[in-house]
């Protein structure tokens, strides 16, 4: 069976494995994982050039994206009968690299990612979650930063994930242009932690002043983990966007 001929298929068993995956609480054990050669980590034997490639980056960080990933892509790679190759890069533009070269055959990107991307990429699904395919962007402080409106941070530390995210820059941007602005004149200094619950944990240990973060994330450890979260606090939230989407390669 051909790659191509394997994409076309592939929405009807993503959907059934992602919604498997959310029923259940993601294993908690440690892995150590070396992204040192090629950020590429193998789910099943060894490399084969056959395998399916499917690449992400890092909306969490790295180790914690192995975890979370790691039980879909074995269910993946068991229902089709093939390996997965799981590629990961560090930002959505080095993700939709992947794509225009076709290196890899299906990503997990951001709504930004696949805008920007859209010439080599094309959609296979978007994700549900609560019965919405939207999420929403979260404003976040230290609850001792004295900090309890978005105006506040002015002159102040911010950060978001990644430049394509809707949740940083792209909100952002337009948040700014509600103010008569720019980032590089309201805030004082700007950061891209490379995933969310980095720029979290930045928040809360008053690292860093402000962070956009998305919704989803934020309310995964709210119910799960909690602790990361303690000293953190909403100060706004965006208006509704399309859920991070799966595309596959034009090519």
């Amino acid at each position: 069976m051909e790659r191509k001929g394997i994409i076309h298929f592939m929405p009807i068993i993503l959907i059934s494995v992602l919604l498997l995956a959310s029923c259940r609480q993601p294993a908690r054990e440690v892995h150590e994982v070396d992204f040192s050669e090629g950020d590429t980590a193998e789910l099943r034997g060894d490399p084969d050039p056959g395998a399916l490639r499917v690449a992400i980056s890092t909306v969490i960080s790295p180790r914690e994206s192995f975890i979370y990933y790691q039980e879909m892509f074995e269910a993946l790679s068991e229902s089709i009968g093939i390996s997965v190759e799981f590629k990961q890069r560090g930002t959505y533009a080095e993700v939709n690299d992947l794509l225009a070269q076709n290196l890899v055959d299906m990503a997990f990107i951001c709504s930004g990612a696949y805008i920007s991307g859209s010439d080599h990429h094309e959609l296979m699904f978007v994700p549900v979650v609560s019965g919405e395919p939207y999420y929403r962007g979260y404003i976040i402080t230290n609850k001792n930063s004295g900090i309890s409106r978005f105006e506040d941070l002015r002159g102040k530390r911010f950060t978001y994930s990644d430049p394509l995210c809707f949740t940083g820059s792209l909100f952002i941007d337009r948040r700014m242009e509600s103010l008569g602005t720019d980032t590089e004149t309201f805030f004082g200094e700007i950061v891209y932690s490379l995933s969310h619950d980095v720029s979290i944990q930045m928040v809360s240990r008053n690292l860093i002043d402000g962070a956009a973060v998305n919704g989803l994330i934020f309310d995964y450890l709210r119910k799960n983990r909690p602790e990361y979260i303690e000293d953190v606090e909403i100060i706004e939230i965006t208006g509704p966007g399309g859920i991070p989407p799966v595309v596959n390669s034009l090519l």
